[in-house]
């Protein structure tokens, strides 16, 4: 697929317009759009801008031949426990530099409740133990074991769990988080 394309088809994903790309980029409507239309090529400056406004790496635009494999024992202690947040996370992913997912084991506290919040990207999680209350826009899901969720991260969405035990959660995302 050529970069226009490649554009073309992140921007939509993301269900965003030219002019929410301009204003975040920088770049003009116009610009943008001949860039889409192969009709002009961007500077690495201005790539690095729709990349940036499109929550992707550079690599997302112009994919490398090589392909890395990266795998992650269950005993590498890659953990992110921040103190206000009352939940544990564990890169399931590694550091590979040119993956676009990020996977995420996600511990969350009995009780917790986050505040709406969106982003550019994608989510999808499946809760492995526990309950989850998941909130997308203005609609309200009560997962359990077993159940999967998956959502266009601009959507306004919070997480609760309501239950009495940790909830254990796979996550996985874009764009990548650490």
């Amino acid at each position: 697929m050529q970069l226009g394309s490649r554009i073309r088809a992140r921007r939509r994903q993301l269900g965003l317009t030219l002019k929410t790309v301009s204003e975040t980029s920088g770049l003009s409507v116009p610009y943008l759009s001949q860039i889409e239309r192969h009709q002009a090529n961007p500077t690495v400056t201005s790539l690095a801008s729709i990349a940036r406004a499109l929550g992707v790496n550079l690599t997302f635009f112009v994919p490398e031949e090589q392909h890395e494999t990266v795998v992650t024992r269950h005993d590498a202690g890659t953990f992110l426990h921040l103190q206000e947040l009352p939940y544990r996370v564990s890169s399931l992913a590694g550091r590979g530099t040119d993956l676009q997912l990020e996977p995420l084991l996600i511990h969350i506290q009995p009780h917790f409740e986050s505040q709406p919040n969106s982003h550019l990207g994608e989510e999808f999680l499946h809760v492995l133990q526990g309950h989850l209350t998941l909130t997308v826009g203005s609609e309200r899901f009560e997962l359990g074991p077993g159940d999967s969720a998956h959502h266009p991260s601009t959507t306004p969405h919070a997480w609760a769990n309501p239950g009495e035990i940790q909830t254990l959660l796979l996550w996985v995302g874009t764009p990548r988080l650490f």
